[in-house]
Formats: structure tokens, sequence, C-alpha cells
């Protein structure tokens, strides 16, 4: 891939990114920072429209897809591919969550999490991949989480698919190292989304406490005693997928504010 940092020779764009998830919090982060060093990227979202305007470098453009259905998946990576060609960085951040006593979750609850946390990823990896094997080159960046290396309370099924995301990572790498293609993922701690504040707010609600109580506790699971803001989780990606970690292929880097230092 070309050299991240800004547009290459004669204001050529980087390159073209898709990024999952990329409607609001960390996704729409790294849509952002990926648009603002000169890709073009397509973000992907349950919550975006049904429109898929014409690419171009230094912009978002939000396209609606589910990544848990394959044909919706193979639609939308196909449209990219139509317009751009092979896709340059794949960064697959596209997640949900639902907290709860394991003995409360449903199976449906289990379903859901294993079909987008890490079906999502593998599907959008198997549409995707195959013309960067014909190029020789590519960038796969999977968002995990902390909750794939640490046990949490009411976290069981969440924290298995993320744990399987860095597996399936670990795998991926060497499968597409003889293609050029690197694979890596990173495991944010406490991040500042709305989906964060949505599972505090259950979590709470079921425990009879305040937000602001249970937000006080999660900050103080991170060594630095905060959450992070979504563009932090977003600017490493950016490094992962840039020439300067032209060496990190199969490695799960922690982002976790020092949760795993303790």
């Amino acid at each position: 891939m070309s050299g991240a940092g800004g547009p290459g020779p004669g204001g050529r764009s980087p390159g073209v990114a898709v990024v999952t998830g990329a409607a609001r919090g960390i996704g729409r982060a790294v849509a952002d920072r990926f648009a603002q060093e000169g890709y073009a990227v397509r973000g992907l979202d349950l919550e975006a429209s049904e429109s898929s305007p014409v690419l171009e470098a230094g912009k978002v453009t939000l396209g609606r897809c589910d990544v848990s259905v394959e044909e919706e998946v193979a639609a939308a990576i196909g449209a990219v591919e139509h317009q751009a060609g092979a896709i340059d960085v794949l960064v697959n951040v596209a997640g949900v969550i639902v907290v709860g006593p394991v003995e409360e979750l449903s199976y449906a609850d289990f379903r859901c999490m294993v079909d987008v946390n890490l079906g999502g990823q593998w599907l959008t990896v198997k549409h995707a991949v195959g013309k960067m094997k014909q190029r020789r080159r590519g960038v796969v960046v999977n968002v995990a989480s902390v909750s794939g290396h640490v046990g949490q309370v009411d976290h069981v099924i969440y924290g298995s698919t993320k744990g399987a995301v860095i597996a399936f990572t670990r795998a991926l790498a060497l499968e597409l190292a003889p293609f050029g293609i690197r694979a890596v993922s990173l495991s944010p701690g406490s991040v500042d989304t709305e989906m964060l504040r949505s599972d505090v707010r259950s979590e709470a609600a079921r425990l009879g406490r305040s937000f602001e109580e249970l937000r006080a506790e999660r900050e103080d699971e991170q060594a630095l005693r905060r959450w992070a803001d979504p563009s932090e989780i977003a600017g490493l990606a950016f490094f992962l997928a840039s020439s300067e970690a032209g060496f990190i292929t199969g490695a799960d880097v922690l982002i976790d504010g020092g949760w795993t230092a303790r």
C-alpha cells in the first residue's frame, strides 16, 4: 500500500479504506482519521442510508450494510471495488454488546454477538481479500477489546467474541503473509462512546446504582483513570495500517490505559 500520512506524488490518494461501524463512535473516528490523511473512505454501517456516493480522496461516504449478512457484505465490498479497485485498508470496527448474567442471556443475544463481532469481521475479510491477494498488498485491522484479555462480570459472550477476534487475526496473518498482506488487531479499554455509555447505564439500572458511580468505577479500572477518546483509538488504527508499522502482523496491540498492567 502507499505510505500513510497524506496524498502521494501528484496529489494522488494514498488508497481506499473501508471502515465498518462507521456511523458513530470508534468507527466514525477511524473513518474520519483516514479521510484526513487523504484516503477515499467508504464507511459501512447498519445505521447508514442505502445510498453509496462516489468515493473521493479525503472524504468519508457512508453506505448501509449489515455485516452479519453475507449478501450485504458481498454487495458492499463489490461496489467499492467496482468504483475504486482493490481495497488498501480494511478496518473492522462494527460490534454489538449485550451485558448480563450468563443464565439471563438468550440464545438470540449469543447469536447476535457472535454473528456481528466475529462473523462480520470474517465476512468482510472473505470478500475483500481476493483483490488484495491479486495486488499482493493490503492491511486488515480488526478491533477486538480488552475484554478478550481479561474476564469481566456479565460479559461472558462479549468477551468470548473479542478473544475470538484476536485468535482469528493471528491465523489470518499467517494465511495472508505470503501475499504481502498484514493483519493486526487492537484491543481498546474503555472508550467514551454511546455504546459504552449504554452498557454502563444498563448495568447501573440492573444493580440499582447511578450511572456516575459506575462510570467512576470503570474509569478506575484503567491505570490512567479515564476513558479514552475515540480519536485515540483511531490514531492507533491509522498507525497500524501505515508503512511505519510494516513489520507488524499477527499482533494484538492493547490500548487500554494500563488496565492489563495491573
